[in-house]
């Protein structure tokens, strides 16, 4: 048997360590890093509630889910004198009488006396209460079955968690795993990773154990009977993906969109404009064909008015034009990124021109992504959110409780911008500077996210190597990243939510269609445009909002077309247009629309109280962020919609000898993208015809129709 040093402090541990062999049979002393402190976690000790709190309970503190196994045995063994052990007398430790509730313990019974918990620690103790091998960790960990796709509910299973230590060998650790479900209503899972199974649809087990994560999927069918659904077609990977899907769930699929919902429902996703009264006049009253769409498709992708909204939609993702950035900078920055999308430049070379900027805010605008903030730290948070879909904020103070991240993975990626400052009006990087461990203040050597390898500390600027690894073909996380915010862009829904939680315990709806869409993204140039257009020209993306059976409980596989806020700049545009009459813009040229406004500063109380993205943070809910009764008093009775409606459209139609159906069914083409049903006429034409003043009547039909929840969604 061998011992650490510990055990040879004074006879009398020598002989407790000579005692312990006989008692417990022999072997290897258990290490702390491995053997003890996934058997604190598993019992709670370290968990946020308890002594794993920022501050630690009762005057005594651990690391948040055992993050720091260094600063643990520390506080363990010789914080207040090493009175938590008693080498001597093993049981007499206070690591065990607490909690095992021989003392008073405020958090309960935690290490039950017979338990094997309970056992291992004092055996421990016993031999000396070893760290063990400072190399000796978990590297990673495998959970099996990693996907259950079962037939019925009620239905009972066990996970088997097995970690893989860097010495090579195998543990199984199932019985000392966190578990948690994403969804108890479906799978609700147990201490020792069995897993009920009571409703219908898929859940997600997060596994952790030893500052690893993993996940493991259940999947129940929505309904007893098989889909005989054959109208996805073969030759698209999104509708081969999802197809097969629905068809695993029993999930019917909603029929192709109408014509009209299509029409509306693609120029505002690509222009975030509603089509014109000709072009919705034209497209109804032809025959409806997939080519005519193909050719709307084409034509929107060719025009000004998509510059217009991804440039927006680029310049929300990048926070462009907050608090910190100038009128003039953020000008040239908004120019630069319109110039872009025009261009179509590939997003690789997008991003490695942001990284890997500098200079003058005005001369060279994509350094103006650095002014996001002057901490290194911050502008690490910022780029692995925005282009890697990753959260690392919590591994600034502990490990990620629910990702891979270490305090060492967070400074070492930090340290790529260690050198970069901002100096006036210019960006400047010099040959010196470091971001220190909080812990140990050891200067860290720049490493990327779950890379391996140091980047050399040589004179170039750091950030190229990061620029080169980021947006590597080889990176999982870049291509994914911006296929998933596009996809939800397009569809309403990620295929993962958050789109910025990319992470293994937060698996995607369809896990190998975003895969094939990231590799198809990388393998074609990083080509925005085309990603795009491969996504409107889905079965997938044209299908109908309409719901057809069971699939009405479907929200996140894609059965129907989920309904998408507009957002405030699209909804403001959307009530110019259909009023006839253009929003003013205080300093922007006439018929400047929203989603043509350079920054945030610009005042505008509607966008304001219609929930426009301050850019202070990430917008990315998918809705307008404003909402509630403000916005809901502002639409009925304020001066956005109540301003424009007398010398617009309201007076045209007036002027025009023209019957008071041919009056509805313009407003309704305007303003919905379709002819009134009979019922509506029906209810309309009489008001009208009976008005004892006209402009009033057709004024409270236009009303109407901008605040029925079907102009305020694209459907």
């Amino acid at each position: 048997m061998k011992f650490r040093a510990p055990c040879f402090r004074s006879g009398v541990v020598m002989a407790t360590c000579l005692w312990a062999n006989s008692v417990f049979g022999g072997g290897e002393p258990l290490p702390f890093r491995t053997g003890i402190l996934p058997l604190l976690t598993k019992a709670g000790c370290n968990a946020g509630a308890c002594h794993g709190a920022a501050t630690g309970q009762g005057g005594f503190k651990l690391s948040l889910f055992g993050y720091d196994p260094e600063e643990d045995f520390e506080r363990i063994t010789r914080e207040l004198g090493g009175r938590r052990i008693d080498r001597a007398a093993p049981s007499e430790s206070l690591l065990l009488r607490k909690p095992s509730r021989q003392l008073d313990h405020e958090g309960g019974r935690r290490l039950p006396r017979d338990g094997g918990a309970y056992e291992k620690v004092e055996r421990w103790i016993a031999e000396g209460a070893p760290f063990g091998s400072q190399e000796l960790c978990v590297t990673a960990i495998t959970v099996e079955p990693a996907v259950s796709f079962l037939q019925a509910t009620n239905t009972t299973f066990n996970l088997h968690v097995t970690a893989l230590l860097s010495n090579g060998s195998r543990e199984d650790v199932t019985t000392l795993a966190l578990y948690s479900s994403n969804n108890d209503a479906i799978a609700d899972v147990g201490k020792q990773g069995e897993v009920h199974v009571s409703g219908r649809g898929v859940a997600s087990v997060m596994v952790r154990y030893s500052g690893q994560v993993g996940a493991a999927r259940v999947m129940v069918p929505f309904g007893d009977e098989a889909v005989r659904d054959d109208t996805f077609p073969k030759d698209n990977i999104i509708d081969e993906h999802i197809g097969a899907t629905l068809k695993r769930l029993h999930l019917p699929t909603s029929p192709l969109s109408r014509d009209g919902e299509f029409l509306r429902r693609v120029h505002l996703d690509l222009t975030g404009r509603l089509p014109s009264l000709e072009t919705a006049r034209a497209f109804l009253g032809g025959p409806g064909s997939l080519a005519a769409r193909l050719r709307v498709i084409d034509d929107l992708l060719a025009s000004s008015e998509f510059v217009d909204l991804w440039t927006m939609r680029l310049t929300d993702l990048l926070l462009i034009g907050g608090k910190r950035a100038s009128d003039d900078a953020t000008r040239s920055y908004h120019g630069w990124v319109r110039e872009q999308v025009a261009l179509n430049t590939p997003y690789d070379k997008i991003v490695r021109a942001l990284l890997t900027a500098r200079g003058p805010l005005l001369t060279a605008p994509p350094a103006n992504f650095f002014t996001l903030a002057n901490d290194p730290r911050d502008l690490a948070e910022h780029a692995s959110r925005i282009f890697l879909g990753t959260q690392i904020a919590c591994a600034r103070c502990h490990a990620h409780p629910a990702d891979r991240w270490t305090q060492e993975d967070y400074y070492r990626f930090a340290a790529y911008f260690a050198r970069v400052s901002h100096e006036g009006n210019s960006i400047k990087v010099s040959s010196r500077g470091e971001v220190d461990h909080p812990k140990t203040g050891a200067p860290m050597s720049p490493r990327p996210l779950g890379g391996s390898t140091i980047t050399p500390d040589t004179e170039a600027d750091r950030r190229i190597a990061l620029a080169g690894w980021m947006t590597d073909s080889n990176n999982p996380l870049f291509a994914r990243t911006i296929v998933n915010r596009i996809w939800k862009a397009l569809l309403g829904r990620g295929l993962v939510e958050p789109v910025d939680d990319l992470r293994p315990t937060n698996p995607a709806t369809h896990p190998a269609l975003l895969e094939a869409l990231a590799v198809d993204f990388s393998t074609h140039g990083h080509d925005l445009h085309r990603l795009i257009r491969s996504i409107v020209t889905s079965r997938t993306y044209q299908i109908t909002s309409r719901t057809a059976g069971i699939n009405r409980l479907d929200d996140r596989f894609f059965s129907h077309a989920y309904l998408k806020e507009m957002p405030a700049a699209v909804f403001l545009d959307a009530v110019a247009q259909v009023t006839g009459i253009p929003e003013v813009f205080d300093g922007c040229p006439e018929g400047t629309r929203a989603v043509q406004l350079i920054g945030v500063r610009t005042p505008s109380y509607a966008l304001d109280v219609l929930g426009r993205c301050s850019r202070d943070g990430p917008c990315e809910s998918g809705g307008r962020p404003g909402g509630g009764l403000a916005q809901a008093l502002h639409l009925i009775n304020g001066s956005t919609l109540n301003a424009k409606f007398a010398g617009g459209i309201v007076t045209r139609l007036l002027a025009r000898a023209s019957p008071d159906r041919e009056r509805i069914e313009e407003l309704y083409l305007r303003a919905l993208t379709r002819l009134p049903a009979a019922e509506e006429l029906a209810e309309w034409e009489p008001r009208l015809a009976a008005a004892l003043n006209p402009s009033e009547a057709v004024e409270d039909l236009l009303w109407t129709l901008l605040n029925s929840r079907e102009f305020a969604f694209n459907h």
